[in-house]
């Protein structure tokens, strides 16, 4: 088929449906590793130093580089500074993304939460969570707690008071931290037009 055909066709469709064609591509160039940029060129060093390369989402967001690294720093600190359990927090990353449409950061997250303990299974059932036997009751916590944040009422006190039987006020604040940084990050990639990369080309591990 021509390609002036296609697009013809992609055009009729998002004038029927409202919606519009799916982004090739990032809206913003990708800066590259040769950047003079101190601040950009830091954040992939610190990335290539774990022994991959860095990432879309970096080069894209090297575009503003003094709130990249900021954004980077906070990352981190979720990561690595955060004493509630990593498979907690990455849950709630991945109902977090899933809310936001964030596939960007589902596909990135999803492979690091099985390596945390969530099986496949429970990935996949995330979206019906209510009606699925897969999650224990901490787990179901936190994907309330997760919906309600997105939710226009807001989490419910019997959603908090629920959070309060397994966490800590430490640990909500950081759920709740985590989460809406996810959302945000979800946000700005769909904004940008960042594609989703394959699950081995990221952390991928607990």
């Amino acid at each position: 088929m021509a390609k002036a055909t296609v697009l013809a066709l992609g055009l009729l469709v998002a004038l029927a449906t409202g919606i519009a064609p799916a982004q090739q591509g990032p809206r913003v160039p990708l800066v590259q590793d040769d950047t003079t940029d101190p601040d950009a060129a830091e954040i992939f060093k610190q990335v290539t130093a774990r022994g991959i390369k860095p990432h879309d989402i970096h080069r894209v967001y090297a575009n503003a580089p003094k709130l990249q690294r900021r954004t980077f720093a906070m990352a981190e600190a979720i990561r690595y500074d955060a004493t509630v359990s990593r498979a907690d927090r990455e849950l709630i990353i991945l109902r977090a993304a899933q809310h936001m449409h964030g596939e960007y950061q589902f596909r990135q997250h999803r492979r690091m939460a099985i390596s945390c303990g969530m099986t496949v299974a429970q990935v996949e059932a995330l979206s019906r969570w209510r009606e699925s036997d897969l999650f224990g009751e901490r787990q179901r916590a936190v994907l309330a707690y997760a919906d309600g944040m997105v939710s226009a009422e807001g989490v419910s006190d019997a959603t908090f008071a629920t959070m309060t039987r397994f966490f800590n006020a430490k640990e909500i604040v950081e759920l709740t931290m985590t989460a809406a940084f996810y959302s945000g990050s979800a946000q700005i990639t769909r904004a940008l037009g960042l594609q989703p990369e394959k699950e081995e080309d990221g952390y991928g591990k607990c």
